[in-house]
């Protein structure tokens, strides 16, 4: 009797088990079912397309002549993943299954690993894109993104409504716009840089190449620069109803540009709406331009 009852009580006790271990493996298909890995092998200077509609996405540089790409969408039922190859180029596409999903329930996630060396096409319209240690022709499309750029270096265009664009030690050159976004450039080793906002603020803290050409216009965010103490440059700064505020030691403009624009200044102007002059010999172009905003320039400690 004993016995039996001790039969009994290990059969009730192990069914519960047995049905909590059926339910967990038979939820893994369903979490695997969303999420996509796939590998390409590539040759050269790949060219990655991303299409996304929200979510994170995240772009990193190995050594490997392949680029790995890891979606995750969850248990959203919105969307699905599409991908495509020919030859190096490799097209990413988030599908909206739903139209009238809104988008935090078309949320998809990307991890995508390249070669140092890829071309890069991205467009999203919510969430973030982060990239770090790609070089390469890239190009990046948000409407709400911000886009975070660490070490990447080439030809570079962001253009966003309202995200902010933030870059971090990048090289080459950037042509750069936003809406409401604010865009901060820091440490940058570039020869050529246009920005334009409508009403976010821009920064730049870095220094000026020779033979640079910066030009930076915020209509009616606030501009400010930091530049480096072996900085040389020319420097146009106007602000037609803001303020200029001066804090760089400028000379006479060596070139010329002050005498032909405004004769009756001199060859050095400043006021509390413009400032023109050279800092040292003058070897880069600098300019500065806002409609209502506040332009400020100094040297950085």
């Amino acid at each position: 009797m004993h016995s039996q009852i001790t039969k009994l009580v290990g059969r009730r006790c192990l069914r519960p088990v047995l049905t909590a271990a059926a339910v967990a493996a038979m939820s893994l298909p369903a979490y695997a079912a969303h999420s996509v890995e796939k590998h390409f092998p590539v040759d050269g200077r790949p060219l990655v397309i991303l299409q996304n509609s929200s979510g994170h996405v995240e772009i990193k540089s190995w050594n490997k002549p392949e680029v790995m790409v890891v979606g995750d969408y969850g248990s959203n039922k919105n969307v699905d993943i599409e991908t495509e190859q020919a030859g190096s180029r490799i097209e990413i596409a988030t599908r909206i299954l739903n139209p009238a999903s809104k988008p935090a329930e078309r949320q998809t996630d990307y991890e995508i690993t390249v070669p140092e060396e890829t071309q890069l096409q991205i467009r999203t319209e919510s969430g973030g894109i982060v990239v770090e240690s790609v070089h390469g022709d890239l190009t990046f499309e948000t409407i709400a993104a911000d886009v975070n750029l660490q070490d990447v270096g080439g030809y570079l265009v962001v253009n966003t409504t309202e995200g902010a664009i933030v870059c971090t030690r990048c090289d080459g050159s950037i042509k750069a716009e936003s809406v409401s976004g604010n865009v901060q450039l820091f440490q940058p080793t570039m020869n050529s840089v246009t920005v334009h906002t409508t009403a976010g603020n821009i920064l730049f803290d870095g220094d000026f190449l020779r033979q640079g050409v910066y030009i930076l216009r915020s209509d009616t965010g606030n501009t400010e620069v930091r530049f480096g103490k072996s900085s040389s440059f020319d420097l146009r700064a106007n602000a037609l109803h803001g303020t200029v505020v001066n804090k760089a030691a400028i000379e006479p403009d060596k070139h010329g540009w002050k005498s032909h624009l405004v004769p009756h200044f001199g060859s050095a102007f400043a006021s509390g709406r413009s400032a023109v002059g050279s800092v040292g010999s003058g070897d880069a172009r600098v300019d500065l331009s806002s409609f209502s905003g506040t332009i400020t320039i100094s040297a950085r400690n």
